[in-house]
């Protein structure tokens, strides 16, 4: 019996291009050693472990020279040792380990002789050594010595041979050292000493021809030394260190803390910024001149790639901008309402923008090869009334002799209410006009197409949050019939919209953030007078009061009709709509925060490269983001989103893209256009996950499902499976990227008042997560074939009160949930400790969304770490009831046990009702709305589904009571409790285990006394001391195994005895440092005798190990399925 290392998601810590014959990137991941196809982005063989709990720091591929070699040698090494591979395309296999070194190794260079039939590594050492492996010999037979001898940050070998061997030292005085050997013997001379850095060297590299040096340093700089001229260029830009720098023939490339590479010219001209990595930044960066191909890894666990053409060292300057001046009379500075100023900008295309002006004239603005603009007037309306919407639809025609040809229809609307249809040619003429009355003056305030209607119908909306739907009549000057009004019951004005005839659905969103579904079908266009629809749903708040940018109706599935709209609070709303006979369904399955926009105008995918692009607003700046991939491709400084603005982007956003905007009565418009571009788009080889440490994870019940939350404020869902460690999607952030201080997830509903056990309710499996802003945030999970999905539940904070800002900066520490039957909804009770010592008590309501505090813990003077829960099955009065405990590990080194049975029966017989009657806030964020407010009218039922809580939601009950321990283990630990478990072992008594700071397990027994009140008794107790040799972070247990991990990089496995007595059973060393969490779960097969163990450890990084057992002791409670134990 042991344990088995699987794999491991964190730092990748360095890269190598390879041949095998094509090119191939090996990427070392913590111990980990990957190979990935550059062509189809798939690894060749499953990760390879190269050492134990030893990072991988570099590696070094050489092409064989002789035929009795393997295609290619690779070198790895980490720390003080190095070992040898032989990679082909099938395996990457082991072929010699040198003995360790007292030294680390910083750098190593594979060398051939006897005609290319031998094989020697030269290896650098941290003592500004150098010694020889020799693989024929097996042996070290020589070693260089500089004359100067110190310790050393960082080294660098360079040479063709032994013979021409250089070596660059970057040492702790700040300066490097290039020094030589003479052949095969000891001498070496210092060759250039190189001083200006002011920080600590990281890294150094040689240009391919050893005339150049370049060296990186903790004073956020690069130096390029040329050691011929003794000529020094300075790299600055980064706002952070510097880990990483390339030497290319045309440019240099740096690699930053900061999470962003830069481009530079030979002079040192930054040419360009490349982003894409989160989290503490990207360590390592590589470049192939032939590919033109760049690759960077980072902290974020991601492996990307840049394609870095010819271009790419062209800077990016106001070139690309072409600007023009409208002309609007007799402007003396001062604009009142009829002054001539630029309303609307649509394009058409990449070359073509349509202008509508304050006096009704309608424009179109050629872009011209030469980088004129040619200007047409098309449309001038009567009594030069303003021209105030304006939207473009691009048809495809085939004209009479067969060809092709695509006119332009514009649709638009004056302030006399007026709204006009025109069918432009390609050359620019008006092909045919339609005008017509559509509102009053001045409550004409919109007009769309429907993409996916075609050119057969024109919607207008009114200022009340009417929409009108119009036939048109062909192409005719006959103004078009009235079909339908549909009318919001929100009355708020409808700002974008989408409808399908095959579903018939019509979906809008208003200017306050709610999404709006009619009924929309062809019955409409048979009736002779318009119709008045009302809306079958509305989903409030969706995007808080901040308006919805962008609505389309995506696809459609047995779960209803989806629907995706973005909005100006920069988020990602995700709906199905599904209408029965009876009612309506609507649910919001998913809502995305997009980090890097705060302004969200919409969402594009990309057909071709499958990629999502979110375009939209950072403060002052339009932002080009492609979420697949996370990174930024395009900023444009334009003064906000408030201003007319229109885009355009093609298949390729990184060379196909056009942004127009108004600033000081110019029109500016940056298009950077170009269809003959061979760059390729960014990729991913492998997928980017947490970028800080991470202090949670959890298992799905039953599955090889992970769920992980991290300093970075993500809430993370993995995949184990097939020996692979899969990210698959990441939920919304925290409130104000709050770090995620712990996690909590309930599967189990419970009855408080005769069900002796709860019963597995996937349909209600709920996730909450803790963070450091005094934020929690549920999410609704759907355990799906092959997938887990994610629905966004409610977010509640206290942190941003009206009253003010947290003046203590209270924080939660820990988190345990479990859920208990009222009514038939479950009402979710959530333990939290705050970073003052208190430990509080809310039940969410699940179906009211809202949440109250009922108690209070008040024992501990120091902050609570840890904790959980457990519920068993008692007999009091001759009934049996479920009692609730709740346990919390104190940082002064004691366990106290809190009996929350009262008050969580008194809430849902009673309480609940009352919090029943209030309504949570819609909306979502700070944007979300006024203060609570009893409900004076019936809400559709779909309707409080889906009602959502806002990031700043008060606690609704006034008073919540204060409670005490109901025991006390006093003196546990000598220091804090950092982890804790319960477990129960039968009807009556229950386990603990924790681990401490003093590096020991505790590991105690109770029984629960039946009747009245809490009496418990402590069975036993007993403690190991140096269970591991730095603090215990993790514990993880079942009535007959305990995994323990800690800050001594070691998972180790205790096994229960009879007699409640601990025995070691293995220990393995991971490959994850500085390890937070712990999580397992078990599966076994009694035919078989044989069950097994998942075990996920998580701190800066994620790795899965197994464990199988051949014993299975068959009156295991946890097989029973009698008692539910959710880790904190």
């Amino acid at each position: 019996m042991a344990l088995e290392k699987g794999p491991y998601i964190g730092d990748v810590t360095a890269l190598c291009f390879a041949a095998l014959p094509s090119r191939v990137v090996l990427a070392g991941t913590g111990a980990q050693l990957d190979c990935y196809n550059l062509e189809t982005g798939a690894r060749y063989f499953p990760s390879v472990h190269v050492f134990d709990g030893i990072r991988v720091h570099g590696i070094v591929a050489a092409a064989a020279e002789s035929s009795a070699l393997p295609p290619a040698i690779v070198a790895v090494h980490g720390e003080g040792k190095a070992k040898l591979f032989r990679l082909s395309t099938e395996a990457l296999e082991p072929w010699q380990c040198v003995p360790r070194f007292s030294k680390w190794i910083l750098d190593v260079q594979i060398f051939t002789k006897d005609d290319g039939h031998n094989v020697v590594l030269a290896i650098g050492l941290s003592d500004n050594t150098v010694c020889l492996w020799d693989t024929s010999s097996k042996k070290i037979v020589s070693n260089f010595h500089c004359p100067e001898r110190c310790l050393l940050y960082s080294m660098r070998l360079c040479g063709d041979s032994i013979q021409s061997l250089q070596v660059a030292a970057g040492t702790i005085y700040n300066e490097v050292l290039v020094w030589g050997g003479k052949g095969s013997t000891c001498e070496a001379k210092i060759v250039h000493r190189l001083c200006g850095h002011e920080g600590s060297i990281y890294r150094i590299t040689w240009s391919t021809d050893g005339c150049f040096l370049g060296s990186v340093s903790d004073d956020r700089s690069a130096r390029i030394w040329n050691l011929q001229t003794k000529a020094v260029i300075v790299l600055f830009g980064h706002t952070a260190r510097v880990w990483d720098l390339h030497i290319d023939a045309k440019m240099f490339i740096t690699a930053s803390e900061d999470c962003t590479c830069g481009v530079w010219s030979l002079s040192g001209e930054l040419l360009r910024t490349l982003k894409g990595h989160t989290g503490r930044g990207i360590w390592r960066c590589i470049f192939d001149r032939q590919l033109s191909m760049l690759v960077t890894a980072g902290a974020d666990s991601s492996i990307k790639l840049y394609s870095l053409s010819e271009r790419a060292l062209i800077p990016t300057t106001a070139k690309e901008m072409v600007m023009y001046r409208i002309d609007t009379g007799k402007n003396d500075g001062f604009l009142d309402s009829r002054s001539e100023y630029v309303r609307c900008l649509c394009f058409e295309g990449p070359s073509s923008l349509f202008i509508a002006t304050n006096q009704g004239l309608l424009q179109r603005a050629s872009l011209l090869p030469s980088g004129d603009v040619k200007q047409v007037s098309i449309l001038q309306t009567p009594e030069r009334s303003p021209l105030v919407c304006l939207d473009i639809f691009k048809e495809q025609l085939v004209t009479p002799e067969g060809c092709p040809s695509k006119e332009v229809l514009v649709a638009c609307g004056d302030g006399q209410g007026r709204a006009t249809v025109l069918g432009i040619t390609s050359e620019g003429q008006i092909a045919w006009q339609s005008t017509w009355i559509a509102e009053a003056e001045r409550q004409l305030l919109g007009a769309f197409w429907c993409k996916s209607l075609g050119s057969r119908f024109v919607f207008t909306t009114d200022p009340k949050g009417g929409v009108r739907c119009w036939a048109m009549n062909g192409e005719t000057s006959e103004g078009p019939r009235h079909l339908a009004y549909f009318k919001s019951s929100l009355s708020s004005r409808i700002v974008c919209m989408d409808a399908s005839l095959e579903k018939q659905v019509l979906v809008c969103g208003d200017q306050k953030g709610s999404l709006l579904f009619f009924h929309f079908d062809s019955i409409l266009f048979e009736m002779e007078d318009p119709a008045v629809v009302e809306e079958l749903d509305s989903f409030r708040g969706a995007h808080g009061i901040s308006a919805v940018a962008n609505v389309s109706i995506s696809e459609f599935s047995n779960e209803g009709t989806k629907t995706i709209s973005t909005g100006r609070d920069g988020c990602v709303c995700e709906v199905f709509y599904q209408r029965g006979q009876l009612s309506s369904v609507l649910s919001c399955h998913r809502v995305e925060k997009i980090a890097a926009i705060t302004v969200l105008e919409s969402v594009l995918c990309l057909s071709g490269s499958k990629r999502r692009i979110g375009l939209g607003f950072s403060a002052a700046d339009f932002v080009l983001w492609d979420i697949t991939n996370e990174v930024e491709l395009k900023r444009i400084s334009c003064g906000g989103w408030k201003r007319p603005h229109s885009s355009f982007v093609g298949e390729l956003p990184e060379t196909q893209f056009c942004f127009a905007f108004v600033k000081e009565q110019t029109i500016c418009i940056c298009r950077n256009w170009d269809d003959s571009d061979d760059s390729s788009p960014l990729q991913a080889l492998q997928k980017q996950s947490h970028g800080r440490e991470v202090h949670s994870i959890l298992f799905f019940p039953d599955t090889d499902w992970l769920f992980s939350g991290s300093e970075d404020g993500r809430v993370q869902i993995s995949r184990y499976a097939q020996e692979d460690l899969t990210v698959f999607a990441s939920l919304e952030e925290h409130v104000g990227g709050s770090a995620v201080r712990a996690l909590a997830l309930s599967t189990r509903v419970y009855n408080s008042k005769t069900e002796a056990s709860g019963i597995d309710d996937m349909q209600h499996a709920v996730l909450f997560s803790a963070g450091a802003k005094e934020v929690l945030t549920c999410w609704e999970l759907f355990d799906k074939p092959e997938q887990i999905s994610a629905r966004w539940l409610s977010t509640h904070s206290t942190f941003s009160k009206k009253s003010g800002v947290n003046k203590d900066d209270l924080r939660y520490m820990a988190l345990t949930v479990f859920a208990v039957e009222s009514d038939g909804v479950p009402v979710y009770f959530v333990v939290a400790a705050m970073s003052n010592a208190i430990l509080t008590v809310k039940a969410f309501d699940s179906s009211s969304k809202t949440w109250s505090r009922i108690a209070v813990l008040q024992h501990h003077k120091c902050p609570v770490l840890t904790l959980h829960h457990a519920v068993l099955p008692c007999f009091s009065q001759g009934t049996l009831a479920n009692r609730f405990f709740v346990f919390s590990g104190c940082t002064d080194g004691s366990i106290a046990v809190w009996d929350l049975t009262n008050s969580v029966a008194s809430f849902t017989v009673g309480e609940r009702e009352k919090a029943q009657g209030l309504r949570p806030l819609s909306g979502r964020g700070s944007q979300g709305g006024k203060a609570r407010r009893r409900l004076n009218h019936q809400r559709h039922p779909s309707q409080q589904q889906i009602l959502k809580d806002p990031q700043s939601s008060p606690d609704l009950s006034q008073d919540a009571a204060v409670l005490s321990p109901v025991l006390v283990l006093s003196c546990c630990h000598q220091s804090g409790v950092n982890s804790l478990y319960v477990c129960a072992t039968s009807s009556s008594t229950l386990s603990i285990v924790s681990g401490g700071d003093d590096q020991s397990l505790h590991f105690s027994v109770l029984s629960m006394q039946e009747g009245a009140g809490s009496t418990i008794r402590v069975l036993s107790r007993q403690n190991v001391a140096n269970a591991h040799s730095s603090a215990v972070k993790g514990v993880w247990s079942d009535s007959e195994w305990i995994f323990s991990t800690g800050l001594d990089q070691r998972v180790r496995c205790w096994q229960i005895a009879q007699d409640n007595q601990l025995t070691r059973s293995c220990t393995c060393i991971i490959d994850v440092p500085e390890t937070e969490s712990i999580d397992a779960h078990r599966s076994s097969d009694f035919s078989l005798g044989r069950s097994s163990y998942r075990i996920a450890v998580a701190g800066r990084g994620v790795q899965v190990l197994n464990l199988a057992v051949i014993a299975v002791r068959k009156n295991s409670t946890r097989e029973c399925g009698s008692f539910a134990m959710t880790p904190s």
